[in-house]
């Protein structure tokens, strides 16, 4: 059964219109566009049978998520005339040329690696009949936009699809500057929770981070592997890691942006099949990725952005499944203490009353006279 964003999006992208997709994580997203992707590419080779110019083009922020949306789309288009190429970087650029040069359909990969393929090689990108921008909101706030526009003008005018769990004033500005006449589908409040996702906040001061993260993993009632822990720094997930098997005796692996391609693919197949409980990771893991089996993640460092929360807190739940979100919260994170409680009121969950009762949520500074109320961003 297709998913409401599924139903509404993949009508739309088969007109050959651009359009942006709003919806919240998990909820099948790439399906959405992949499916016109393969109808459309396939048709095409039926009828033009020499061609072997790529037809389509995906772009997302991560590798991980390239190699995913890369698995998918072959899963989808099995038996058909359909070819993919991955074009990411921790992998060699000539093996991924090579494959680009045998012929293909499809191309998926990241900004970075694109750019590089098209400044030192004489790609042809002039058949590319659909370019799809995956959540590309993440693609702005990494600073990925100029990457994207070099990309998008070496096309000839491609229907633009692009992806986005946030609605963001760059977002709206991207938008507008690669197609003309955009068409918005929004599916579910955006810049909202998964509801399926169940919020525990935890006020916790950082020295007693760890104790309490270590509480949680040695209890039967509170920790449901396999579980994902969100750290801000690759130094902090791989030291957490070690602490974690050291105090705990809980096999846990770290993932970051550091580590080789096959090391972080083999790190992801471990959790992913339940032979390692935790994985402590930083952003790589934040975005899009089917974390499918994972119904549990500890928000350690809470990020200095209420979007990416609400994306990493989204990987406990893919296609609505069940999941528990635990989030450690202290004055460190208090530029984002008011965007917080509204989001865990909106996901029905409980606000600690230090985070409720604090001046940065509340805005009131005391002082006697001088007291007033202050507006913080």
């Amino acid at each position: 059964m297709p998913t409401p964003v599924q139903m509404q999006a993949i009508p739309a992208a088969l007109t050959g219109k651009s359009t942006l997709v709003l919806a919240e994580t998990g909820s099948g997203k790439s399906a959405s566009f992949l499916i016109p992707i393969i109808s459309r590419c396939a048709s095409h080779r039926l009828v033009f049978t020499s061609d072997k110019k790529p037809l389509a083009m995906v772009l997302t922020p991560t590798r991980e998520l390239s190699i995913q949306v890369e698995e998918h789309a072959k899963l989808l288009g099995k038996g058909l005339p359909f070819k993919t190429a991955l074009v990411v970087g921790g992998e060699a650029m000539a093996r991924q040329l090579y494959r680009f040069q045998q012929g293909v359909e499809l191309i998926v990969g990241t900004p970075g690696r694109l750019v590089d393929l098209l400044t030192k090689h004489e790609i042809d990108l002039d058949n590319v009949m659909t370019f799809v921008l995956d959540e590309v909101d993440c693609m702005l706030q990494r600073g990925f936009r100029d990457q994207v526009i070099q990309i998008y003008r070496a096309l000839s005018q491609p229907q633009v699809l692009m992806y986005s769990a946030t609605m963001s004033h760059d977002l709206e500005k991207m938008a507008n500057s690669l197609a003309n006449g955009v068409s918005v589908i929004s599916v579910g409040k955006v810049n909202s929770p998964n509801k399926a996702v169940k919020q525990v906040a935890i006020w916790v001061e950082s020295k007693q981070k760890k104790q309490k993260l270590f509480d949680i993993l040695l209890s039967r009632q509170h920790f449901k592997p396999p579980a994902v822990v969100y750290v801000d720094s690759r130094l902090g997930a791989d030291l957490l890691a070690n602490a974690i098997k050291v105090a705990t005796g809980i096999t846990a692996n770290s993932i970051h942006g550091e580590k080789s391609m096959k090391e972080r693919r083999d790190i992801m197949q471990s959790l992913l099949v339940g032979e390692v409980p935790v994985v402590v990771a930083t952003g790589v893991l934040g975005r899009g990725v089917d974390l499918l089996g994972v119904r549990q993640v500890i928000v350690f460092d809470m990020p200095n952005s209420i979007k990416e929360y609400i994306h990493q807190i989204g990987r406990a739940s893919r296609m609505g499944g069940e999941g528990e979100a635990i989030v450690f919260v202290n004055e460190e994170s208090k530029n984002v203490f008011a965007d917080l409680v509204d989001v865990l009121k909106s996901g029905g969950a409980a606000v600690p009353r230090e985070l409720a009762n604090s001046r940065y949520t509340t805005g009131f500074f005391p002082g006697g006279k001088g007291s007033k109320k202050r507006k913080h961003g």
